[in-house]
């Protein structure tokens, strides 16, 4: 059955939508993009009405996800996550995805990349707690492996995850020093060996700078 456009207008509260009046009624929205060819007098049929719907619902999903990941980067187990919490279907979805991925927005591969260098540098932490992280957000094994290949040696990662800390233990005494920062070593994912020549490192160069310092003075 054929229905007849009878006023194309645009929506106060977003204007990148048109509301669709069929036979002098409304009937649905649509994105300007998808939106653009119609006319006031073209008639459409059922099966076009909802090729126009399932349009909208793709490019409402596209719009979602971009503002999902205008934020922060985002993993595409997140950004499927997020359309999925939002109701749209499985098929609309993975139409998306396959946007946001040709176009660059979503990369597994730019984020577990960024990932490793940013908690490698900022917030320095074992492999092995590393590789867990990215694999908790559905991170490929193919991907982890890739990115964690080449990065800083544990027991440089171990001593500049210490030395950050141990700033916040001056002038407390041994035991209570060495089981603080064992105890930091040891939630960042680190071996007991590793963690064990670690303090025992700091706390030599903490004596070390304290016994300069006196002697400076």
């Amino acid at each position: 059955m054929q229905k007849t456009i009878t006023a194309l207008t645009i929506q106060k509260k977003n204007p990148n939508r048109v509301n669709i009046f069929l036979d002098g009624e409304f009937s649905f929205g649509l994105y300007l993009i998808n939106a653009g060819h119609l006319k006031v007098g073209q008639t459409i049929s059922k099966e076009t009405i909802d090729s126009l719907m399932k349009d909208d619902q793709i490019e409402d999903g596209f719009q979602k996800a971009l503002k999902f990941i205008s934020y922060k980067p985002r993993t595409k187990f997140e950004v499927v996550k997020k359309l999925r919490e939002n109701d749209f279907d499985e098929g609309s979805i993975s139409i998306v995805m396959e946007m946001l991925i040709e176009k660059g927005y979503v990369n597994d591969s730019h984020y577990a990349k960024n990932w490793v260098e940013n908690r490698s540098i900022y917030k320095p932490r074992s492999k092995k707690l590393i590789t867990w992280e990215l694999k908790n957000k559905q991170i490929s094994e193919e991907i982890i492996s890739e990115v964690t290949g080449d990065m800083i040696p544990e027991e440089k990662l171990a001593m500049l995850a210490a030395e950050k800390y141990a700033r916040r233990l001056s002038g407390i005494e041994k035991e209570v020093f060495f089981r603080r920062l064992s105890g930091y070593l040891i939630r960042r994912g680190f071996s007991y060996s590793i963690v064990n020549v670690t303090v025992q490192k700091i706390w030599n160069n903490l004596r070390q700078q304290t016994h300069e310092n006196s002697n400076g003075k």
